[in-house]
């Protein structure tokens, strides 16, 4: 079978996925070309995938808040800019492509839908149309515009695997196309033998001096990762990333950090409780955030606070004793892509 797989550029979750993915279906002997952009673009041609470059989506932040409209406006614009590459792309669907799949990329379900081929979504994005959440009123605003965001982006998918580290009710009228999966746990993170030392890693995908005042209170030793330094500040110890983060999740006791999806998985994985510090206005993740602390393996803060972390230490044994309970099944996504796979053959069989 040959697959088109495009995949968000934005971060390195999308990445992590397809570095799974795509050698699982070429194990399966089939042919795969990805589009992306963005650090997927280098990740990917870095470790030998076939990869076809596009432009997309970047996320852009104001004042420490993610802007919807600024990200929307400047990702429209810069996804136009592919129409540049219209010889190229019509060359390239020459190759008549039997599936196409899309990681939260808009090109490629736009080409699914012009060539009439099917396309299934896989991503954790689609959470937020096919499963049936309870969104506190507050951030009801900030949910409906990032569904928004999704539909627009992928607007109708033959199938849909959507990853998910709690359980999630499927909408009745998403049942028949919907698998709801375990995330993909990398082989460095199933390697690791986890230990529980006296750290708490902290990890910050942006510089926050409040944050850091807020460590300084607390009679912890905080290893950070964020800031590209190594230094010691008392309590406070700072790593630049590389290798020793691995070590450092491993062995730590704790973490504190954003609440992306990837992170999150990988701790849940480990085993260690969870202190999510949501980037303002990215309503993903809140909504990771919100699965966190309802699932009993964390917490969460919007404007950290010493109370909270010396509240959320003091719990960790709680916590614990629900992340042992916490044995997802790792390979269910691969047998959900097995189920989408068997039913594109019989579909193109049956022409």
């Amino acid at each position: 079978m040959n697959i088109l797989y495009g995949l968000a550029g934005e971060g390195f979750g999308h990445s992590s996925r397809a570095r799974t993915v795509i050698p699982y279906l070429e194990s399966k002997g089939h042919r795969v070309k990805v589009m992306t952009y963005g650090q997927a673009l280098e990740v990917l041609k870095k470790e030998g995938f076939d990869v076809f470059e596009i432009k997309g989506m970047h996320i852009h932040f104001e004042n420490g808040k993610l802007n919807p409209i600024a990200t929307l406006k400047r990702g429209l614009q810069s996804f136009l800019q592919n129409t540049g590459k219209s010889k190229e792309i019509y060359e390239l669907m020459k190759e008549k492509f039997d599936l196409c799949i899309s990681d939260m990329e808009p090109l490629v379900p736009m080409l699914s839908n012009w060539y009439n081929l099917p396309l299934l979504s896989l991503d954790n994005q689609h959470r937020l149309t096919n499963l049936e959440l309870d969104i506190p009123k507050k951030y009801y605003n900030d949910y409906l515009a990032a569904k928004t965001v999704t539909n627009l982006f992928i607007s109708r998918g033959d199938w849909y695997i959507i990853v998910s580290f709690t359980k999630g009710k499927i909408k009745n009228n998403c049942k028949k196309n919907t698998y709801v999966v375990h995330p993909i746990i990398q082989d460095e993170i199933k390697n690791l033998s986890p230990k529980k030392c006296d750290s708490i890693l902290v990890y910050l995908s942006k510089k926050d001096k409040a944050i850091l005042r807020v460590l300084r209170q607390i009679n912890e030793k905080f290893i950070i990762y964020g800031y590209r330094v190594e230094k010691k500040e008392k309590n406070l110890v700072f790593h630049k990333a590389g290798e020793g983060f691995l070590k450092d999740l491993g062995k730590c006791k704790a973490i504190i950090g954003t609440a992306g999806f990837n992170l999150i998985s990988e701790a849940l994985y480990l085993k260690k409780p969870y202190l999510a510090l949501p980037l303002k206005g990215h309503f993903e993740q809140m909504l990771n955030a919100l699965c966190l602390k309802n699932s009993g393996f964390g917490e969460y803060s919007e404007n950290l606070e010493k109370e909270e972390i010396k509240r959320f230490l003091e719990n960790l044994e709680k916590y614990e004793e629900k992340l042992k309970k916490y044995n997802p099944n790792y390979d269910l996504l691969f047998k959900s892509l097995d189920k989408v796979l068997d039913k594109v053959e019989k579909k193109s069989k049956g022409k």
